[in-house]
């Protein structure tokens, strides 16, 4: 962090009971004067969302930045992100161009369809400097107003495990932009910590379910949520068939136990609904513009065929 270009930013560093010697280091570069760090050492392991919550509450800044400890960034990374957001105040949220190490991709940010299927935009080319045509941002590297986070209550849902999806969408629901700065490039072992925490294809389904379905029902209004709904769970349960077969494994359990999850907590999933659908200021007709009308992988299959067409 010492190398970035833009230099008006402290650090604050959450250890989430890491076993290994993260702490000492990070201790190590809090001790040097030219670098503004505080270190937050919790006792137990909160997870990403309350994790992220509570450094949020040891910050001052004027916009929150956001980077996960699998990481490395380009010196110009912070400052092209500080730059995007002081371009404009109708973005609330940017996420940089995310260089996926492991699986030998760029991700731009996220889709997300109308039934719910998720899909990172890795599958085509961008050109230009900023991008602004996914659902919501990645959580690994993105820069969010104070402003956003004090009007929205909170930053992430702590009820989830990455929550991302959430804050993308309550961000938009209250008329504030999502968009990528190519220009800023962050480098990422993705699923590094998470593959740690989450173990098999089982548990992952099972958060990936979970999560969405609790999202879905926070943040649409009654008449998309009744009519949307249950084709979300269908879409869920062949998806779940098909990553069964794929992986030799039971991710189809994983359904019902993140519908039973649901319906266990729907008392304060409904609370959170009802204050989130007060502070609405965007229709679900304008939400779904931002989404995808057909499932995500004929809309990456359109997009590459165009390509080939193109070239």
């Amino acid at each position: 962090m010492q190398a970035q270009t833009f230099k008006d930013f402290e650090v604050i560093f959450l250890d989430n009971a890491s076993t290994d010697n993260s702490l000492e280091i990070a201790e190590s570069f809090a001790k040097k004067k030219d670098l503004d760090t505080k270190i937050v050492a919790l006792s137990n392991n909160y997870g990403f969302c309350k994790g992220n919550n509570i450094g949020f509450e040891y910050s001052k800044g004027m916009y929150i930045v956001l980077l996960n400890n699998d990481t490395y960034v380009l010196r110009t990374w912070l400052e092209e992100l500080v730059k995007a957001m002081d371009s404009d105040p109708s973005v609330g949220i940017c996420q940089s161009k995310i260089v996926d190490l492991r699986n030998k991709r760029i991700v731009y940010g996220n889709f997300l369809g109308i039934y719910g299927e998720r899909k990172s935009s890795e599958l085509f080319k961008i050109a230009g400097d900023l991008f602004e045509g996914a659902f919501y941002a990645s959580g690994t590297a993105l820069i969010i107003r104070r402003e956003l986070v004090e009007m929205l209550d909170y930053l992430f849902d702590d009820k989830q495990f990455t929550g991302d999806m959430d804050l993308s969408w309550r961000a938009r629901l209250i008329g504030f932009r999502i968009i990528t700065n190519l220009r800023s490039i962050c480098y990422h072992y993705q699923g590094h910590s998470s593959r740690i925490v989450l173990r098999n294809e089982v548990n992952v389904g099972y958060i990936v379910f979970r999560d969405k379905l609790r999202t879905f029902i926070k943040n649409y209004g009654l008449a998309r949520l009744f009519l949307r709904t249950p084709i979300l769970l269908f879409v869920d349960f062949l998806n779940s068939v098909y990553k069964s077969m794929k992986t030799h494994s039971p991710v189809i359990y994983s359904l019902p136990k993140a519908v039973l999850w649901n319906l266990y907590n729907l008392r304060d999933t409904w609370k959170e609904h009802i204050k989130i659908q007060a502070k609405r200021r965007l229709r679900d007709s304008r939400i779904e513009n931002s989404m995808l009308p057909y499932p995500a992988e004929l809309y990456f299959l359109k997009l590459k065929l165009r390509e080939k067409i193109g070239h």
